[in-house]
């Protein structure tokens, strides 16, 4: 009687846990154009926010331009090789993405071959959106997003959503055109 009641208690606290932890998954996904030379790219200038509230596209702003700069990419108003749009969508959302291999491995080896895979995703709510855009032809490039923000504990809302554009960023492991990543690391050491 006292290991089913020990077993029974055990399951109950691991439920309990799998429930907790099932509400702070935020999802994280990318697309990308096959069309695009990832490799031109080196500078950048921001598009307004789609909509602000309590000034949450500030800290997103933030985020993202920390981001850029990490990857070598210049924030400029003089002729950006890349527009950078963002929004935060508040309710669910129901979103066409494609499965398509990871955005590094396709930019070394640029195969002809790859195809996009249509896939639908039921986004919840607190979708944040960050798309790069060619600034020549006005065509998205790369999007990544990030669906269950509000759905997630947020114990320091700047660092959450911090945390949540370095992981959206994590799928955009590109950098500037001559920017090199080992050089700057050699001059901050120094």
């Amino acid at each position: 009687m006292l290991k089913s009641t020990t077993l029974l208690a055990a399951v109950a606290v691991a439920f309990i846990l799998a429930g907790c932890s099932y509400g702070r998954k935020v999802f994280v996904e990318h697309d990308y154009s096959y069309e695009t030379n990832f490799k031109d790219y080196s500078s950048y200038t921001f598009l307004e926010c789609e909509r602000d509230t309590n000034n949450l596209c500030t800290e997103i702003y933030e985020s993202i331009r920390r981001q850029m700069q990490a990857r070598g990419y210049k924030l400029t108003a003089e002729k950006p090789t890349l527009l950078v749009n963002y929004g935060i969508f508040y309710d669910n959302l129901r979103y066409q993405g494609y499965m398509q291999p990871v955005i590094k491995t396709w930019v070394d080896t640029e195969n002809d071959g790859f195809r996009y895979e249509p896939i639908k995703y039921a986004l919840d709510k607190g979708t944040l959106i960050v798309s790069l855009i060619d600034a020549e032809s006005d065509q998205v490039v790369w999007r990544g997003y990030a669906s269950g923000l509000f759905n997630a504990g947020q114990d320091n809302p700047n660092n959450y959503y911090r945390n949540v554009v370095r992981r959206i960023f994590d799928q955009y492991p590109l950098f500037a055109k001559g920017y090199d990543p080992r050089r700057y690391t050699q001059e901050i050491g120094r």
